[in-house]
């Protein structure tokens, strides 16, 4: 690995051009200036890892590269959800009243952007004042413009990178998700990698001035802590004035290519350290040329692409041969074959996604069988089961014919409007009466299953002991409502007690 990387060569002099392994920013007009060829080449000559995207269809710029599946690992806490929602609304959260209280609210205790949205439609249900009602259910309906998109990709849980450019494509996908991916990706290589170069394209949608993004969030941290490991930040824009100052002041490596727009070459001139340089001279910058801004030194440099033998770039520097005649003759047939390769690459993931999607249904049909065949057995059960009452029914119809009452059943409930007091819940005490379902379903737990986990199934066993017989849907209903005040916890298997909260049953002993 080299800390000084070849940049090219100084027009006129020709002289050799080195550029430190630093942060870097480039700026300059897409298509004319050729930014994506000067990072190309700097990776190249760097021997480092780098990992870039392709944020808009039919942009890619790079000749070499291996494309990677795109990586997301959910996150929930306030400023990455507040980030989303900045994206998109098109403006800083501040500027909505109240949405900063209701997001920090709404992330406490959850685990996905899910839960955010769950919690979001609770309280927006729940909440009394109009005004925070209103800001939950904005919250919603922004969230839901992000979640459906990110139920729709199939992204990896792993980012394995080789020496050279990895890209992932995330241009079909909406903006907010290619934050997700984007910022995603950063955390991963600041948290688990050394030595690798983060590039972030279109800067001033991911990093903009006045406003934070998912993305913002974690390349703040990671253009301040990254370089100890050898991590670098390199930022790709076209215009230095929409992008934020925060993570361009720890940048010590400035490219500035052609620039028509006059405020920006404003911008530029005051970034060449009092260099004289015309405006004009900015404005008509040929390909691949760029003033650079080293340390306390500029110059006006050809940037040499990659695999473009060095005594072409020495021409060019000196005006002997156009940025077009190595386009032409060295990169223009490279970049067809690339872009061959990067849909030999799509059709192959695609084909290998479909396959693993085929060996699934299969498994889901196979458990359909078993499942049927099991529901089969079950059904023969019962009927089994049910014939042995028939006998019993007999009996019950004749006593009530003899005797004209209702046969002997079920003995009526001795304990009917018992109350169960939930000390110990925060400051307050819960009393819930066996005259409710609720009630019932807590006198069942805390008698039966007080020291471990029961499912639905043994809960609506003891119920029916008790003559209570509770319909799936509302049984379903009150576990959740228990659930949600802290009177049950819901695990894998079903649910239980909390252990932190007494009860105590008023005139009952279990015998």
């Amino acid at each position: 690995m080299r800390n000084e990387i070849l940049l090219g060569f100084e027009v006129g002099t020709a002289k050799p051009v080195y550029v430190p392994l630093h942060h870097l920013a480039i700026f300059g007009i897409t298509q004319l200036s050729g930014k994506t060829t000067t990072l190309e080449a700097l990776i190249s000559r760097s021997g480092r890892k780098a990992v870039a995207f392709i944020t808009k269809r039919g942009e890619c710029g790079f000749r070499n590269f291996r494309l990677i599946p795109p990586y997301y690992k959910a996150r929930s806490d306030w400023q990455y959800v507040e980030g989303l929602v900045n994206v998109a609304l098109g403006e800083k959260v501040k500027y909505e009243p109240g949405m900063r209280y209701g997001i920090i609210r709404v992330c406490q205790g959850c685990r996905s952007i899910q839960d955010v949205r769950n919690a979001a439609l609770r309280l927006s249900r729940e909440s009394r004042r109009e005004f925070m009602r209103s800001v939950y259910e904005k919250l919603v309906a922004y969230l839901d413009i992000v979640i459906p998109e990110l139920e729709r990709w199939r992204f990896s849980d792993k980012l394995e990178l080789d020496e050279g450019v990895n890209v992932m494509d995330v241009s079909e996908m909406s903006l907010e998700t290619q934050q997700l991916v984007i910022a995603s990706t950063i955390e991963y290589v600041f948290q688990n990698m050394d030595n690798v170069i983060v590039i972030i394209p279109e800067a001033w949608e991911s990093l903009p001035q006045g406003k934070m993004t998912p993305v913002k969030w974690v390349a703040q941290q990671f253009i301040r802590k990254g370089a100890a490991v050898g991590n670098f930040l390199w930022i790709d824009s076209q215009d230095i004035g929409g992008t934020d100052k925060t993570p361009l002041r720890q940048v010590d490596v400035w490219l500035f290519g052609r620039m028509r727009e006059a405020h920006e070459v404003e911008r530029i001139l005051k970034q060449l350290l009092g260099k004289k340089v015309k405006a004009e001279e900015i404005q008509t910058l040929p390909l691949g040329h760029f003033f650079t801004v080293v340390g306390d030194e500029v110059k006006k440099v050809y940037v040499l692409p990659a695999g473009v033998p060095e005594e072409v770039g020495v021409k060019v520097a000196r005006g002997e041969l156009t940025p077009e005649y190595v386009r032409e003759n060295y990169l223009k047939v490279k970049a067809l074959e690339v872009e061959d390769e990067m849909y030999r690459q799509l059709y192959e993931e695609e084909k290998r996604r479909r396959e693993e999607l085929e060996k699934q249904v299969e498994s889901l049909r196979k458990e359909l069988e078993q499942t049927a065949a099991k529901l089969k057995n079950e059904k023969a059960n019962i009927e089994a089961e049910l014939k042995k009452l028939e006998p019993l029914k007999a009996f019950q119809e004749a006593f009530a014919k003899a005797f004209g009452g209702a046969a002997p059943g079920r003995l009526e409930l001795e304990h009917r409007g018992l109350v169960v007091n939930v000390k110990h819940v925060g400051n307050r005490t819960v009393r819930l009466s066996t005259d409710s379902v609720m009630g019932q379903v807590l006198f069942c737990a805390v008698n039966y299953f007080k020291d471990r986990e029961f499912t639905t199934g043994e809960l609506n066993e003891k119920l029916l002991e008790h003559g209570w017989n509770v319909k799936p849907s509302t049984l379903s209903t009150k576990l959740s409502l228990l659930t949600n005040d802290g009177l049950l916890i819901k695990t894998e298997k079903g649910y239980r007690l909390p252990k932190e909260v007494a009860f105590v049953v008023e005139g009952w002993k279990q015998s």
